[in-house]
């Protein structure tokens, strides 16, 4: 397969083949570096197999993302807009806020489940030696299950459902703490762990500790 430039004259003016367009040559470049971060891990998630795979030169790659640190970017963007939807489903599904928390629990790990590469992303200390930058823009995106986690748990402190004495913000760190267990645990035992239903003792215990007595 040839890279998509080859229609162009060495002068640089288009040549007979049409270009694909940006967007959606960005869409395979992002495509490809999920695909390699789950095969061969950050390490193997170079610019140079990333266009190998999508069949294009290195050089063009960098023509849609000029850096690696903003194709990282574009990638964690592209996570965020499917992760999201879900979320934000079960975030606004029935039942009482604990029995949300359950489900939106239980969605973050569907979600890291159907994208193998989300764990070898946020675990990898090689993506954040690469992009010193990546830690900060990582570190962003980890607190936001932790501000639904304690939006949850307000919301059952105002229901009546949990104890006020709840501290809100530990107790999110904690849930935070556990999904992000359960999906280490899953990735190093070869992904045969049940996931779920780990969770769901968990979270019987936890929820049952913060209960209004």
């Amino acid at each position: 397969m040839e890279d998509d430039t080859s229609g162009e004259r060495p002068d640089g003016r288009p040549g007979g083949r049409q270009r694909k367009a940006g967007d959606t040559r960005r869409a395979e470049i992002i495509a490809a570096a999920l695909e390699l971060l789950h095969e061969v891990g950050p390490g193997g998630t170079t610019t140079t197999a990333i266009a190998r795979r999508i069949g294009m030169a290195q050089g063009s790659l960098f023509r849609h993302f000029p850096t690696k640190r903003a194709m990282w970017e574009a990638l964690l963007d592209s996570l965020s807009h499917r992760i999201a939807p879900p979320i934000q489903e079960a975030l606004n599904g029935a039942g009482s806020p604990m029995a949300r928390l359950r489900q939106v629990m239980h969605t973050w790990l569907g979600l890291a489940e159907s994208i193998p590469a989300l764990s070898s992303l946020m675990f990898s200390r090689e993506v954040l030696a690469d992009s010193p930058d990546m830690r900060s823009l990582l570190a962003e995106r980890l607190q936001r299950p932790h501000r639904i986690y304690c939006a949850l748990i307000r919301e059952g402190i105002a229901a009546g459902e949990v104890s006020p004495d709840t501290d809100v913000e530990r107790v999110g760190w904690i849930l935070s703490g556990m999904k992000h267990s359960l999906v280490m645990r899953w990735t190093l035992l070869d992904r045969t762990l049940d996931m779920h239903a780990d969770l769901d003792v968990m979270l019987d215990t936890i929820i049952a500790g913060m209960s209004r007595r």
